[in-house]
């Protein structure tokens, strides 16, 4: 997938699918800033990035800040005047905290980074991309915001909200040529996987390998691409058959 001389902005980009995903595209051409609260791995990821196609740069972003975010784009455009991609990948994972024993405070904080998050940094980019007259989101779901998981209803009602938002604004923005969709990644061997567990539940993929963060990355990069121009309001969800 060629995706030079696109200029790509990627939130959450110091770890996991988010470094996947902005490393694949600086390997494909595109000018990737990497966007994360932890301003240090995201200067990594720009690093990484430089090393495998043109010059990149590492900024901060706090996705559930307004002010944070609008510095974080506006820091984009001075040093590359414009926005071709966005990927609203940051977030945070589910807990495993029942319902019954779940706080308010637990609840509003996985809405307003994974879901908010997602509304404040699409408001942030979009009259930019409809002034260009061009321009493509990539939203990270989640299969749990599809088919449910036990134990993580505040993550699946954000992820399914990621959804709900993503369709919408597709709806929205069509007419200004700018493709808005989703990738609903299933379970994925990342940090935040192992640190809750989850990677080696058996029947959640029936594909004989666990899923790499370099998987879903190569979804991004063709949803990214020329190639799909006439996708929009989708969601694609590489989950090794765990999901169907």
């Amino acid at each position: 997938m060629n995706l030079k001389g696109k200029v790509v902005l990627v939130t959450g980009a110091g770890r996991g699918i988010g470094r996947a995903t902005a490393v694949a595209m600086a390997r494909e051409g595109a000018t990737v800033v990497a966007a994360d609260l932890d301003l240090e791995t995201a200067w990594a990821t720009a690093s990484e990035c430089t090393a495998q196609g043109p010059a990149a740069l590492g900024i901060y972003i706090d996705v559930g800040n307004p002010v944070a975010v609008a510095a974080a784009v506006d820091e984009t455009v001075r040093a590359y005047g414009r926005i071709d991609v966005l990927v609203n990948n940051a977030g945070i994972g589910g807990t495993g905290t029942r319902l019954a024993d779940m706080s308010l405070e637990e609840w509003q904080r996985m809405i307003h980074i994974d879901l908010t998050g997602v509304f404040l940094v699409c408001r942030a980019v979009v009259p930019l991309m409809i002034r260009q007259g061009r321009g493509n989101i990539i939203n990270l779901a989640s299969t749990v915001g599809l088919s449910g998981l036990a134990g993580s209803t505040h993550y699946g009602a954000a992820k399914a909200g990621v959804i709900g938002l993503t369709k919408c604004l597709a709806k929205e923005l069509a007419g200004h040529r700018i493709n808005v969709n989703a990738v609903a990644p299933g379970l994925i061997d990342t940090e935040m996987s192992r640190r809750r567990g989850t990677v080696q539940q058996p029947g959640w993929v029936l594909w004989p390998r666990v899923g790499q963060p370099e998987d879903v990355a190569a979804v991004i990069c063709f949803l990214a691409s020329d190639a799909a121009e006439f996708i929009t309001g989708q969601v694609i969800s590489p989950n090794g058959g765990g999901w169907m």
